[in-house]
């Protein structure tokens, strides 16, 4: 059986702007604190950054920008339409699988209406340190609140910029 969370809302802007502040913006969206942090209380930036011809989404510190922890590398990258990437919790054993994060952006109107699965929570073992010790009873609920309070987050750093009607300010 596979374990998936899912989340979806409509921001005010188009597709291609909606992806863009997702990408190119995500450090003043995403939200801080060692639980939602790659680097924990370090202060870092988080950001998609290209290695070899691979895109990964990353933290790098900002002290010592060379100390960098990547999430995972990114599948699919469709500006204004998909982003796929894996997510893999830094604090995992590297013999963890890794999880698929599908993110969608579509017009809606006037809006965007962007979905975000998070995808293979059942691969992840019993004992793995992102369930926090919970059962998949609560560990799922857990995982669609973490990713509504970053997609809220995101509509939120949409609207400063943006304004309620999406046109930028």
């Amino acid at each position: 059986m596979s374990a998936k969370t899912f989340v979806a809302l409509r921001v005010d802007c188009d597709p291609q702007t909606a992806f863009d502040v997702f990408t190119k913006d995500i450090d003043h969206w995403w939200k801080q604190g060692p639980r939602n942090r790659l680097i924990g209380n370090r202060p870092g930036i988080m950001q998609f950054a290209e290695k070899n011809g691979t895109i990964f989404l990353q933290e790098a510190d900002k002290r010592r920008p060379d100390f960098v922890v990547e999430a995972g590398k990114v599948i699919s990258f469709e500006p204004g339409k998909r982003l796929r990437f894996e997510w893999r919790w830094p604090m995992a054993d590297r013999n963890e699988p890794v999880t698929i994060v599908d993110i969608g952006f579509a017009p809606a109107g006037q809006q965007c209406r962007i979905t975000l699965e998070h995808l293979g929570l059942e691969r992840l073992s019993a004992g793995h340190p992102g369930r926090n010790g919970l059962n998949d009873n609560r560990f799922k609920p857990m995982m669609t609140h973490y990713w509504q309070a970053h997609m809220v987050s995101l509509r939120n750093r949409i609207k400063n910029i943006y304004g309620p009607s999406g046109a930028s300010s």
